[in-house]
């Protein structure tokens, strides 16, 4: 049997009974409730012929992302612009509780919780990789772009992940932990060496010992404190590997990019770029 293109059509089903170009029944309601996927609707004739089924693939990687997350006391919580069935089945899947999930939301909306959740004094780092999360990801303390996202997120995230694996952001953890740690050391060490070394230097032992530094001698040490800054630093490298070793098994190039001024100029990135874009969800 053939049919014209005009005669073809896909409808969007609100409910049973609702009545859209044309096609007022949904033979298939019973097999659409025991679905979890989001819905197309294929009209023929005026008449609810079939309906096409499409589910997001899972990333593999989610479930122990989010367990390790969870282990370090990180709340997490899941945006999703897909229906509550759907969300709360990917959410199932992969060990978020119900209560954090909320779905059908807009962009506006995402924002907006991002917002509540600031207000109540909470560092909040969004993970995102579409245009839809692109005002999310600007608002957010850091915005975690995907690298396989639109431009719109990486635009405006201080972190992109370059590998596309949801892997890399307990990568981007620990590097931002081992940075902190070895600022810390290099801070302490300059306290602790100039403490030392400058009373020294001013002839505090002189008296007493009848010692003095020369300025040669005082320049000379200084150089190596400088030289042990740089050292420990340059081992950060080294204990990151190590750490990712144990993380993954494997040493594996993180490919991650940071932005060296991560919040400055996002939500002027957003306004200029996509001033003219119009939110619509997946």
């Amino acid at each position: 049997m053939e049919h014209s293109w005009k005669n073809l059509g896909l409808v969007q089903w609100q409910s049973l009974g609702t009545k859209r170009h044309g096609v007022n029944e949904n033979p298939f309601q019973e097999v659409e409730d025991l679905k979890n996927q989001s819905t197309v609707y294929v009209g023929v004739d005026d008449t609810l012929a079939g309906l096409i089924y499409f589910e997001d693939q899972i990333r593999e990687d989610a479930g122990y992302v989010v367990g390790s997350l969870s282990r370090l006391g990180i709340d997490m919580y899941m945006l999703s612009g897909d229906k509550r069935s759907t969300a709360e089945y990917v959410a199932s899947v992969i060990g978020i509780p119900k209560e954090k999930v909320l779905s059908e939301v807009k962009p506006a909306e995402k924002k907006r919780f991002i917002g509540q959740l600031q207000r109540d004094q909470k560092i909040v780092a969004m993970v995102g990789d579409g245009i839809n999360d692109a005002a999310a990801l600007a608002s957010s303390d850091i915005g975690i772009a995907m690298g396989g996202g639109v431009g719109a997120a990486s635009e405006v995230s201080s972190i992109v992940l370059l590998g596309n694996r949801l892997s890399q952001l307990l990568d981007a953890l620990e590097l931002s932990r081992l940075t902190m740690k070895t600022v810390k050391q290099n801070l302490w060490w300059a306290f602790a060496y100039n403490i030392v070394g400058i009373p020294i230097a001013a002839g505090m032992l002189l008296p007493v010992t009848g010692t003095m530094l020369t300025p040669s001698i005082a320049g000379a040490l200084m150089g190596l404190s400088s030289i042990g800054v740089m050292a420990n630093s340059l081992l950060l490298r080294f204990k990151f590997s190590t750490k990712q070793k144990q993380i993954h098994g494997s040493y594996e190039n993180p490919k991650i990019r940071f932005d060296s001024n991560p919040r400055m100029d996002q939500k002027e990135k957003i306004e200029h770029h996509y001033s003219d874009a119009r939110w619509t969800e997946k």
